[in-house]
């Protein structure tokens, strides 16, 4: 019987979860029988905790991005010579395929995403399974949030292990199953190709937002509005920028206000002025460092530590987008620190002190999405929509909360339409995570707009005197299945990984 190790985790998963929130059955059994105990396998942190994340809980696919750089000594020492236990960051950063072993099992498939989608595959089925008309409208909601988090997570899985999906080109490349089922018994689909998966999520995404609550107990969860963000989201990559102006405008209209869903940063403190590295921020609440804060539409956990000695810095490049003067975000969370320092085999690596991320140790990080981002995605419908007064309306109410009081707004009727939309990019490039998988992304959908300035068709980074490229629409963007999973889907046609690791 042909099983990935997402079928063979499935039954214990379903076991594990229901321990955690079930009443204990006769002689251990455990067996959900009614609508509210499905329900609770949503809450289950399995869920949430290992989006593309490794077992460090950091996220080498930003190593591909022009987001982060490595010193000499953060490289050859620190990841190489002491055969880091994520060595696969380091190699993403020099372009040395493959990054990870292909013949141990992958945190990103297994953990994050199939882990995920076993918990989402046993409620759909498990609440059909007990459903009545007396539930009927519990049972639609359940089935409805399930939907849309194995959703999320198909859509970012089949934009890494497989090429940006092109409108109106070739998306015949085959990239994940698409796992609905939670029956171990059943044979293991086929993988999917990117049309068939796009065309998936958009019907499971379509059929949840008609039961999909209005709210939810926690913003793991999603609701109505995160539903719509995810929309807008997905249709980034469809290109139907028409559609992501009009997803992330009910969603961002249903947040109710600006000054409901953002923080604003001129009203922060330091708690230690003479020591900033090391203080936490004041913010306008006690929830800035929680998932429950008012930015949150939907939360995944991110990589917390990109940008710090520990692992890497920011890149010039980045730190170069910043109005280092006004913009708040700047100050409060790009801080100077001393960087990456030992002796190895007689040579002093030394990277004195380095401007470092601290967001993640400062305020709450997500790979999902916050009502920031959905601002900047209705921003960039509007722009790409040549709305261009509208959109730099939004780009200004959010700079109204991130940078200081007094700072010029952009002026209306003085920019292209290709420079509104460049001043969009920037602005969402400033907000999101520097790690994680947002810029990944955003830098393979972004080559296709070939010749416009924000698209790039390769990233180069340096490690010492050494220069390393790779192009973006290649291979080294896209992730491959690990041997462990191929081994039981030799159906799938895909040779085992034999490069040398």
């Amino acid at each position: 019987m042909k099983l990935t190790y997402i079928a063979l985790i499935a039954a214990a998963l379903v076991a594990g979860g229901c321990n955690k929130y079930l009443d204990v059955k006769p002689k251990g059994k455990l067996i959900p029988s009614e609508v509210a105990d499905f329900d609770h396998l949503l809450d289950n942190t399995n869920i949430v905790q290992w989006s593309f994340l490794d077992n460090n809980t950091g996220c080498s696919l930003a190593y591909l991005t022009d987001n982060t750089e490595l010193s000499e000594g953060l490289g050859k020492v620190s990841y190489l010579a002491n055969n880091h236990p994520n060595i696969d960051r380091y190699y993403a950063y020099i372009f040395r395929q493959p990054y990870k072993n292909p013949a141990v099992s992958d945190y990103y498939w297994d953990w994050g995403t199939y882990r995920s989608a076993a918990y989402f595959n046993n409620v759909i089925d498990g609440v059909n399974s007990v459903r009545t008309p007396a539930n009927d409208l519990y049972a639609r909601q359940v089935i409805a949030q399930a939907l849309v988090g194995r959703a999320w997570n198909y859509l970012n899985t089949t934009l890494v292990y497989g090429p940006v999906y092109r409108p109106g080109g070739d998306n015949s490349a085959k990239t994940i199953p698409y796992v609905t089922s939670s029956d171990t018994g059943e044979p293991v689909p086929g993988l999917s190709t990117q049309e068939e998966v796009f065309k998936r999520l958009l019907q499971d995404l379509h059929a949840a937002l008609a039961d999909i609550p209005v709210t939810t107990n926690y913003p793991s969860r999603p609701n109505k509005t995160a539903t719509q963000a995810i929309l807008a989201h997905y249709h980034l990559f469809t290109r139907n920028y028409d559609s992501v102006a009009y997803y992330a405008n009910l969603a961002w209209t249903a947040g109710g206000g600006a000054s409901k869903v953002l923080y604003d940063y001129n009203l922060f403190s330091w708690k230690e002025p003479a020591n900033i590295v090391n203080s936490a921020i004041n913010a306008t609440d006690a929830n800035f460092s929680l998932p429950v804060n008012k930015e949150m539409a939907f939360y995944r956990n991110a990589d917390p530590g990109t940008g710090r000695s520990s692992s890497s810095y920011p890149s010039t490049e980045l730190l170069d987008l910043f109005d280092k003067t006004n913009d708040l975000r700047y100050q409060y969370f790009f801080l100077s620190a001393p960087g990456y320092k030992t002796t190895y085999n007689n040579v002093t690596y030394d990277d004195g002190d380095r401007i470092q991320y601290y967001r993640g140790a400062k305020g709450l990080l997500t790979s999902g999405l916050t009502f920031p981002e959905i601002l900047l995605l209705r921003a960039e419908g509007y722009a790409r929509t040549n709305r261009l007064n509208e959109a730099l309306a939004d780009l200004n109410t959010l700079r109204r909360y991130r940078y200081k009081t007094g700072t010029p707004q952009l002026a209306e009727g003085a920019y292209t339409q290709d420079q509104v939309i460049g001043l969009v990019l920037d602005e969402r490039r400033r907000e999101l995570p520097i790690g994680h998988i947002k810029r990944f992304l955003d830098l393979k959908r972004l080559a296709l707009d070939a010749g416009k300035p924000w698209a790039k068709t390769s990233i180069t980074h340096k490690l010492g005197e050494t220069t390393y490229q790779a192009d973006i629409n290649s291979n080294a963007f896209i992730l491959p299945i690990a041997n462990p999973v191929l081994r039981y889907n030799p159906g799938w046609g895909v040779p085992l990984d034999t490069r040398p690791y």
